[in-house]
């Protein structure tokens, strides 16, 4: 699919679910948010494992997408950091609850997946967090 095309199509999702912090995405052009938003997964991995991570849970895209925004525009601090976090795990749920019915199967697998990439945030992503907000104040562009 055309980027441009995913990033709508991910927007209108935001929206639809009504997301939490969801007003992010209107404070950035289209082609900039094409290049913030690359799956889930840390901009560490290549884009090939991204792309299958994401393939595998697809209903998850729409939260990556509010919280990779939401790393760009890094401040540093730790309450912010855990904030992103604790947010993809709650949007997840908002995702799994608006798609599936209590009865599917799918809505707890989306959430358990949410919770475990919240948690593999917070845990292992602090250097990205950081070097997110270096590189958004310019400090990161020189190493």
């Amino acid at each position: 699919m055309n980027k441009l095309k995913e990033i709508k199509r991910l927007k209108e999702l935001a929206e639809k679910y009504e997301l939490e912090d969801r007003e992010i995405l209107g404070k950035h052009p289209m082609n900039r948010l094409a290049q913030i938003y690359n799956g889930i997964g840390p901009d560490a991995f290549p884009a090939w494992l991204r792309g299958c991570v994401t393939a595998l849970h697809p209903s998850l895209a729409v939260v990556a997408f509010i919280h990779d925004v939401e790393w760009f525009e890094s401040d540093g601090t730790d309450d912010t950091f855990r904030a992103t976090n604790d947010r993809f795990k709650r949007n997840g749920y908002k995702v799994a609850a608006s798609e599936f019915g209590w009865y599917n199967p799918r809505r707890y697998v989306v959430m358990n997946q949410a919770r475990r990439f919240g948690n593999l945030c917070q845990a292992f992503g602090k250097s990205g967090w950081l070097k997110c907000h270096k590189d958004r104040l310019g400090e990161g562009k020189a190493e």
